[in-house]
């Protein structure tokens, strides 16, 4: 039989790492845990020692009282009976007391988990709207899409408070999902002139995130016409409405 020495030695050394890994991080750690639920035991039965000794002196009392007085003793078991009654009373209060703080606690917190799910849901939700607006759209025609857009925009514009319009009325960049055509853009640009101000300058733009129709920003003025501000708006309302709904009761 042939000895490797060096595999021994090497065996050895793993044997005494994993035997110092266990007594530093498992045997001590067991024996602190061992030690300090013994001495919790240990003062426990202290407590309780002294206490029965307590006890037993007390009866103890009471009896060398009631050889002298029946009368006393009467008085005395009587006062004990009301103690008694009253701390027994006390330990059921606070008892229900804690009982009625776990319900509320576990409430509180079953109204949190289905907040936080219904919260993940609507962003489940919306961000699956996003993508099926975004389908549906790629699949409308171009020109007829961009008149849509226009239409509507002409007729936002037209609804606007004369303060907005003035707010519009500088450089203004409009931003629009796909690039729109050099006859796109001088239809927009006439509608905006019309709208707007005649002499407006304009610089057209590409946000392919807008999905569909077109957005007007402005120095100090932004009109978002766009499917995405749609479905952000929506949004908002739908967190508006869950607020004013209130929290869910259990």
């Amino acid at each position: 039989m042939h000895l490797d020495w060096s595999t021994l030695a090497l065996q050895t050394v793993n044997v005494l790492v994993l035997l110092w890994l266990l007594q530093r991080y498992l045997f001590r750690p067991v024996m602190a845990i061992i030690a300090a639920r013994r001495q919790a035991a240990e003062t426990l039965l202290t407590e309780a020692a002294q206490q029965r000794a307590a006890a037993q002196a007390t009866a103890e009392d009471l009896a060398r009282r009631a050889q002298g007085s029946a009368a006393e003793a009467e008085q005395l078991r009587a006062a004990a009976q009301t103690e008694a009654a009253a701390e027994r009373a006390r330990l059921l209060a606070e008892a229900r007391a804690e009982i009625d703080k776990l319900r509320a606690d576990a409430a509180a917190a079953l109204r949190r988990d289905r907040a936080a799910q219904r919260h993940a849901l609507e962003s489940e939700a919306r961000a699956l709207a996003v993508t099926i607006a975004f389908r549906l759209l790629s699949r409308l025609p171009g020109p007829a899409a961009t008149a849509a857009m226009l239409a509507r925009l002409d007729a936002d514009l037209a609804a606007l408070p004369p303060e907005q319009l003035r707010a519009l009325a500088g450089p203004l960049d409009v931003v629009s999902a796909a690039p729109l055509s050099a006859e796109e853009q001088a239809a927009c640009a006439a509608l905006l002139a019309r709208r707007i101000d005649p002499s407006l300058s304009l610089q057209f733009s590409v946000d392919p995130a807008l999905l569909a129709g077109i957005d007007l920003r402005a120095a100090h003025a932004v009109l978002r016409r766009s499917w995405q501000a749609e479905l952000d708006r929506i949004g908002q309302d739908l967190t508006l409405e869950e607020a004013d709904a209130g929290p869910v009761l259990a």
